[in-house]
């Protein structure tokens, strides 16, 4: 199953200033997957779809934090960081986490590789 949640401006202010998700979203399941992105890239809303359709039958239990940054008054300076700090200019942008711990990061995938990441 996947479970959807919002990383908030809070949230988004933390990140910045420690440079990584909080501990709760890290340990918010054993399987944990954060989008950052902008509700206007094509390559999120095919994502989404993806992992809509896939919600109730996904092989793998993954807790999905999403953020659309655009939507944010941290807008700019969120957008600096990611790409300066986690240097990446591309979105989706995606942060997979098993138990606490970063596996991998990076670009948008299709739903069937994603998983695989946390198999």
């Amino acid at each position: 199953m996947l479970t959807f949640k919002k990383i908030d401006d809070k949230e988004m202010q933390n990140i910045i200033d420690t440079k990584e998700v909080s501990d709760n979203i890290k340990n918010a399941s054993e399987n944990v997957l954060a989008i950052f992105t902008q509700d206007w890239c094509g390559d999120w809303k095919g994502l989404e779809r993806e992992l809509k359709a896939n919600e109730e039958n996904s092989p793998v239990d993954i807790t999905i934090f999403i953020c659309l940054y655009n939507e944010s008054p941290l807008y700019e300076s969120f957008m600096n960081f990611k790409e300066n700090t986690w240097n990446n200019e591309l979105i989706p942008y995606l942060r997979y986490y098993k138990k606490g711990e970063l596996l991998k990061d990076g670009n948008h995938l299709p739903f069937q590789r994603l998983i695989k990441v946390f198999e």
